[in-house]
């Protein structure tokens, strides 16, 4: 009689132990934001946590007319093609907010340079002109979403040549000439 006790008090404790083991997991993802941030210093210390970059990513407005900035963060490597290559995909992933996607959804990014005058080259599959809506407000919106995104973000790029799979693109949608390479234009962002 004793040895059954004693095995159901084991057994017992060892359910109440993992019931408290779930609760403070729970809490953990509940709060994973919170408890990383009173951690970050030291964690960062240590290197187990990516430190961040905020970044401005540019999409269309409801009229279609200006570009409006969208705050976000990527990872923070030193590097500035490292860094363009998540900004540009976060670019195609599209808006978070109520603005309007830029490039069509199934775009890919295929690669990118920057040569030593401050010109960035950007390849992209080919659906960023063959599934573009057309239209030269959409065209221009989404030619500068790509250029300002990058110039604005990163004072190294001055310019833009927007390539499809390797190859210069005379236009994406037929109504602006993308032969050379293309500057910032502040005057399509619209501030908030």
């Amino acid at each position: 009689m004793a040895k059954k006790r004693k095995k159901k008090g084991w057994v017992g404790r060892f359910v109440v132990i993992l019931f408290f083991i779930g609760i403070i997991v729970s809490l953990s993802l509940l709060f994973r934001k919170e408890i990383v941030n009173a951690f970050r210093p030291w964690l960062e210390k240590f290197n187990l946590v990516e430190e961040r970059k905020e970044i401005v990513l540019y999409f269309s407005d409801s009229d279609g007319e200006y570009l409006i900035g969208e705050k976000r963060k990527i990872a923070k490597r030193g590097e500035v093609i490292e860094e363009a290559k998540e900004m540009i995909n976060e670019l195609i992933k599209g808006p978070k907010g109520k603005l309007i996607p830029t490039l069509p959804s199934r775009t890919k990014f295929l690669g990118l340079k920057v040569n030593e005058k401050g010109v960035a080259i950007i390849n992209f599959s080919q659906a960023l002109t063959k599934e573009h809506p057309g239209g030269s407000s959409a065209e221009i919106l989404t030619a500068y979403s790509i250029v300002n995104s990058l110039t604005q973000n990163f004072p190294q790029i001055k310019q833009v040549q927007i390539l499809i799979e390797g190859k210069p693109v005379e236009t994406i949608a037929g109504h602006l000439s993308l032969k050379k390479p293309v500057a910032s234009n502040p005057n399509l962002i619209k501030r908030r």
